[in-house]
Parts: structure tokens; sequence; C-alpha cells
């Protein structure tokens, strides 16, 4: 697997992220907006960092995996589950492979803020279209 950059700010980008106000951080509103209805789709939040917009979409009644290569990341984001059960789902994986993740499985992908820091972004875009079902 890919050497993960963010495990060696994964703290300091924690403590950024969780202080971000709606007006800081527009991104994440306006995604949900156009993710629309979600309840009952099983969504996989690629690059979900320590689960900020996971947790989001499992409060809107979706079924959520979250991915990320940033070990550190996914076990913060583990421990909020663990705080505040949502039923969010975390695997450490590498979004130009989704080695976890099985063919056909998801309903639909989201990333926020994940396609600047890919390396190989046309294995990421296979892997994506790989765990999506049909019309996904």
């Amino acid at each position: 697997m890919t050497v993960a950059r963010y495990d060696e700010i994964a703290g300091w980008y924690d403590e950024k992220v969780r202080g971000w106000s709606d007006r800081d951080e527009p991104v994440t509103p306006l995604l949900l907006e156009l993710a629309g209805d979600v309840s009952e789709a099983r969504i996989c939040d690629l690059g979900c960092g320590q689960g900020v917009l996971a947790r989001n979409l499992a409060r809107r009644g979706a079924q959520v995996v979250g991915v990320d290569i940033s070990k550190k990341l996914i076990d913060m984001a583990r421990g909020y589950e663990t705080e505040s059960a949502l039923g969010v789902e975390y695997a450490h994986d590498d979004a130009g492979q989704l080695s976890k993740l099985a063919d056909s499985d998801f309903d639909g992908v989201v990333c926020n803020y994940l396609l600047v820091d890919i390396d190989d972004l046309v294995s990421c875009l296979r892997a994506t279209s790989r765990i999506l079902r049909t019309n996904g």
C-alpha cells in the first residue's frame, strides 16, 4: 500500500477539521445537498479521513463504508464511531485498489477533497467503477 502522507499530520488535521463551521468549509453541505436522499443507500466515502462526511451520510440514513489510506485517520474514525455509534464501517485501503471492497456493492461513492491527493487517478476511477452497482 502507498505511504499515507496524512499519517504524519493526522492529529493536526483532525483538530482543524473538527473546528470547521459550515462557513469555514462550505463543500460538505453542498455535497450532501447534491447527494439528495441517501436513506437506505449503500455509500462509499472514499478518502473519508476521520469520518466527518461518513457520519453525516449515516445520520441521513445511508449505510456507509469509509475508506482511507491513512491508518491513523481510520483509527480516529473508528474511535468516533465507538463514541457515537451510527453504523459506519471503516476500511484501511488504497483508493487506487479498493481491495477490501466487493464488486458492484455500492449505490454511490462520494469523495470530499480527495482527488488532489491521488497519485494514480486512473486506477482510482477504475476501482471506484468496479465497486459501483449498475447505474450507481
